[in-house]
């Protein structure tokens, strides 16, 4: 029977790489704004559907939040049944989770995205992890690198990559949709960026349709822009 114990947490040594994981990620919430934006307010995170050992476990510890939430998600990940289904439910608790821990940015990440682009590393780390966990064996350091390696990369896309002395408002969301990958929601642009008005953002998405430099895909609240 597996035990939900995260006390470890509060001593756990840490490899350099995911030391460095976690100040990347505390320096990178820390230039997006500490506060989540008031167009975007988090949501209060619904844990009625989550095993209660599970929470309860996870409300006694007073560990890292960015340590705490990845084995918190593992755990779950191991309870619940294993199907896609399963996993966006702990997904997306997860970023619920950190997001009304300090880390508001993470709300809007595109995390389900990047797990499937790097699929293979994700599941082989999720395999490792977990491999002995109903006798209490389970390694936890592995999917808490995999997690916060997915959370840097989808920052890193997010974010501006130049923070120009000057730089106007619409310049900075320029960058962040023509810099973007994958299709980005105006909810993502407007965690991004947390000074600015999701008025201004909008006013800024349109002019760029408009103009022909991206496309808008979907509607609505689904609707997403990509580079043309």
């Amino acid at each position: 029977m597996h035990k939900y114990d995260y006390s470890f947490l509060e001593k756990f040594p840490l490899p350099e790489n995911v030391s460095s994981l976690l100040e990347c990620l505390r320096g990178m919430q820390k230039r997006l704004g500490g506060k989540a934006g008031a167009g975007n307010p988090a949501q209060k995170p619904d844990l009625s559907e989550f095993p209660e050992k599970i929470i309860t476990a996870y409300k006694r510890s007073d560990a890292e939040p960015l340590l705490l939430v990845p084995c918190v998600t593992l755990d779950m990940l191991c309870t619940l049944p294993k199907d896609p289904g399963s996993r966006s439910a702990a997904i997306g608790l997860a970023q619920q989770l950190l997001s009304r821990s300090g880390y508001p940015m993470c709300r809007n990440f595109p995390l389900e995205d990047k797990i499937c682009t790097y699929r293979f590393f994700y599941q082989r780390a999720l395999e490792r992890a977990s491999v002995h966990w109903e006798q209490n064996g389970n390694a936890y350091l592995y999917y808490i690198e995999i997690f916060l390696s997915l959370l840097y990369l989808c920052g890193k896309d997010m974010a501006p990559t130049v923070r120009r002395r000057g730089r106007t408002k619409r310049a900075a969301i320029e960058e962040i949709v023509l810099g973007s990958a994958a299709p980005i929601s105006k909810a993502e642009i407007c965690s991004a960026l947390p000074n600015v008005s999701p008025t201004t953002v909008e006013a800024a998405l349109g002019a760029m349709v408009r103009a022909g430099r991206i496309q808008k895909v979907g509607a609505a609240r689904a609707a997403r822009y990509i580079r043309a």
